[in-house]
C-alpha cells in the first residue's frame, strides 16, 4: 500500500465514529462550521474513490481487457470484435455471465458501466506506477568474455522512440483530464459541508460515474497539438517528461505532479493550481461541547 492509499485508509477509519449519530448541518448553511469539523484536502479522497471504480482482474490491472472495454464504451469496437478477442483468449463469450464475473463488462451490454470502468481505468493509469515496458523493449547484450557473461544475463531495456512518442501525449491528456474533472468534483463536494470522509468518498464515486462520458471526451480535447516532448527521467521508480507548451509530468514516490508553466496543475493537494479543502465531520458531534468556550 503506498503512502497516499495509507493516508486515505486512516482518514476513512478515523471518521467512522464521526458518521455514527452524526447530525449534518444543512448544505445550504455553508457558513456554519462545527468544531468537530476539520479541513481536509479533497484530492486524496477523490483519487481513492476513482481507484475503487477501476476494474481489477485477479487483483491486477489488465490493459488488454480494458482496451476492449474502452473500445465498447467509445463505440470503437463491436460486440462481435470483442467476442473474437475472447475466443482468442480461449473464453466462450456465450458462457460468460452478464454480471459477477471479472470479464462481465465485455459481454454485459451495459454501456454506462463500461464507460465508468474505462474512465476510471484511464484516470488511474497516470496515478499508478509506470510500466516501462509500455514504450521500451527488453534486449540482451551478447557477452564478449566470461567476465561480463554474468552482466549479459541481465536483460536491458531499450527505448522504443515510436512507442514513447505515441504514449507521452496520451499520458499528458489523461493527467490534464484528471485535473479538470477532479476539480469539478472537488468544487461540488465543497458545496456539501459536514459529511464524513466515507460519505465524501461515496459522493465522489457517484459524481465520477456520472461524469465518466465527459471525462472520456475531455481526454480527447486535452491531447496537445503541435507539441514536442522531452524525456527527462525514466525508471520503475521515477518518470518525468516535459513538452514545448510548458507542461511537466512527474511521477515518483509521492504520486503524480503535473505542472503547467510552473504552476502545480495536479498533485500536492492542488487541482488547477488551487487548493480544494473539504469541511469533514472528523469527530462525533459530542466534541463540540468539549471544545466550546466556558459559559457557552
Amino acid at each position: 500500500m503506498n503512502t497516499k492509499s495509507l493516508f486515505v485508509s486512516v482518514l476513512l477509519g478515523m471518521t467512522v465514529l464521526a458518521g455514527c449519530n452524526q447530525g449534518h448541518a444543512p448544505a445550504s448553511d455553508a457558513a456554519t462550521v462545527q468544531r468537530n469539523w476539520l479541513s481536509i484536502p479533497a484530492l486524496p479522497i477523490i483519487e481513492d474513490a476513482v481507484f475503487s471504480l477501476s476494474p481489477k482482474f485477479k487483483g491486477q490491472r489488465n490493459p488488454q481487457v480494458m482496451t476492449q472495454v474502452c473500445g465498447l464504451a467509445r463505440g470503437e469496437l463491436t460486440q462481435e470484435q470483442v467476442n473474437t478477442f475472447l475466443d482468442r483468449q480461449n473464453v466462450d463469450a456465450a458462457k460468460l455471465p452478464r454480471q459477477g464475473h471479472p470479464l462481465s463488462l465485455l459481454v454485459s451490454g451495459d454501456k454506462s458501466a463500461q464507460t465508468t470502468a474505462c474512465a476510471a481505468y484511464l484516470a488511474t493509469a497516470v496515478l499508478s506506477t509506470v510500466d516501462i515496458g509500455e514504450f521500451a523493449q527488453t534486449v540482451e547484450a551478447p557477452a564478449t568474455d566470461k567476465a561480463d557473461k554474468k552482466a549479459a544475463d541481465k536483460p536491458a531495456l531499450q527505448l522504443d522512440s515510436a512507442r514513447l512518442n505515441a504514449s507521452l501525449p496520451i499520458k499528458l491528456a489523461e493527467a490534464r483530464a484528471n485535473a479538470d474533472v477532479f476539480a469539478l468534483i472537488a468544487a461540488e463536494l465543497q458545496r456539501r459541508p459536514g459529511l464524513t470522509a466515507r460519505e465524501y468518498r461515496e459522493e465522489a464515486r457517484q459524481l465520477f460515474s456520472k461524469l465518466a462520458p465527459a471525462y472520456l471526451e475531455r481526454v480527447k480535447l486535452q491531447l496537445p497539438k503541435d507539441a514536442s516532448y522531452k524525456l527527462e527521467r525514466m525508471s520503475a521508480e521515477h518518470f518525468t517528461f516535459s513538452n514545448s507548451h510548458g507542461a511537466v509530468f512527474d511521477f515518483g514516490g509521492e504520486g503524480l505532479t503535473l505542472r503547467q508553466n510552473n504552476v502545480v496543475w495536479y498533485g500536492q493537494g492542488k487541482l488547477l493550481g488551487m487548493d480544494y479543502p473539504l469541511q469533514v465531520a472528523y469527530f462525533p458531534d459530542t466534541v463540540n461541547e468539549l471544545l466550546a468556550p466556558a459559559g457557552k
